[in-house]
């Protein structure tokens, strides 16, 4: 991985999504702010530069009110080189908003419960380093029952920005939260089958819930190629310069793998063997 300069801080951001009964996800807070003019509170999403304008659906995904609290893990093109990767580690939470719960309950809140996202943008692809600190610092944020109280966050930018450098990436901090016991444990030989995948670039559609689980599933099955985390996920957020795809598209019958628990080694082979005589039939085309 191309190293920041210098003078570039590891931490870009740190900003607050929360969800809006009648907006829906909205970026509540943001530091340093990400528009450059002095300190944000509740920026409108169409604010947000076009790159970053998925960001709050992206710190508070769909779905995440059925957890009381969880991590998701997201890249984002950086702003001032659409090909490097910003990545983001967002930890959600969310608390009753009954009588007596905030102290200071805001006009926007009409529900139940409050839900919002504590999100930090890294240069630095440290997704276990930072969740590890985020999740202190959310649960000591929605302690305070007062969500104008920004102070928690602006130390949690500095300090972490003191904490992490490049040299980290060196090391085994990239891989910390991830283990590939628990992958094979899980998949079992389909988990070489995932690994030959990704070898043949086929096209894989992971889903499972929590969230977090998803994240760490994908990011340890990548870890398993020498020097992914560290240096291959550079520009895993680039869309610029692809090819376009056509309005009309005529998927072939091997364009995409379904792959059942039920499948045996033998069935698993004879899929492989089908996919990777497809691709060379398409590279000598």
């Amino acid at each position: 991985m191309e190293k920041p300069p210098v003078n570039e801080a590891p931490i870009l951001h740190v900003v607050v999504v929360g969800f809006h009964h009648i907006k829906g996800y909205q970026l509540e807070y943001a530091y340093p702010p990400i528009l450059g003019k002095g300190e944000v509170e509740a920026q409108e999403n169409q604010d947000l530069p076009e790159p970053w304008k998925h960001l709050p659906s992206l710190a508070l995904p769909d779905g995440a009110h059925n957890y009381e609290e969880d991590t998701v893990y997201f890249h984002l093109p950086a702003l001032d080189n659409p090909k490097r990767t910003v990545f983001g580690i967002s930890c959600y939470r969310q608390i009753s908003a009954e009588a007596g719960m905030l102290l200071r309950r805001g006009s926007d809140v009409t529900r139940s419960s409050v839900q919002k996202s504590v999100c930090v943008l890294s240069r630095l692809p440290l997704y276990g380093v930072i969740q590890a600190k985020l999740q202190l610092v959310t649960h000591a944020y929605f302690d305070e029952r007062d969500f104008s109280q920004v102070a928690l966050l602006k130390e949690t930018y500095q300090n972490l920005n003191a904490l992490l450098s490049s040299d980290m990436m060196h090391g085994g901090q990239p891989y910390l939260g991830l283990s590939s016991r628990d992958l094979v444990l899980h998949f079992k030989h389909k988990a070489v089958l995932l690994f030959k995948l990704l070898l043949l670039e086929r096209k894989v559609l992971f889903y499972k819930t929590p969230v977090k689980d998803l994240c760490s599933t994908i990011l340890t099955l990548c870890s398993l190629f020498p020097g992914m985390l560290e240096q291959g996920l550079e520009e895993c957020a680039c869309t610029a310069g692809l090819r376009q795809l056509s309005s009309e598209l005529h998927p072939e019958e091997h364009d995409f793998l379904e792959v059942h628990l039920s499948h045996s080694p033998s069935e698993l082979k004879q899929s492989l063997d089908t996919l990777a005589s497809e691709k060379n039939r398409q590279d000598s085309s």
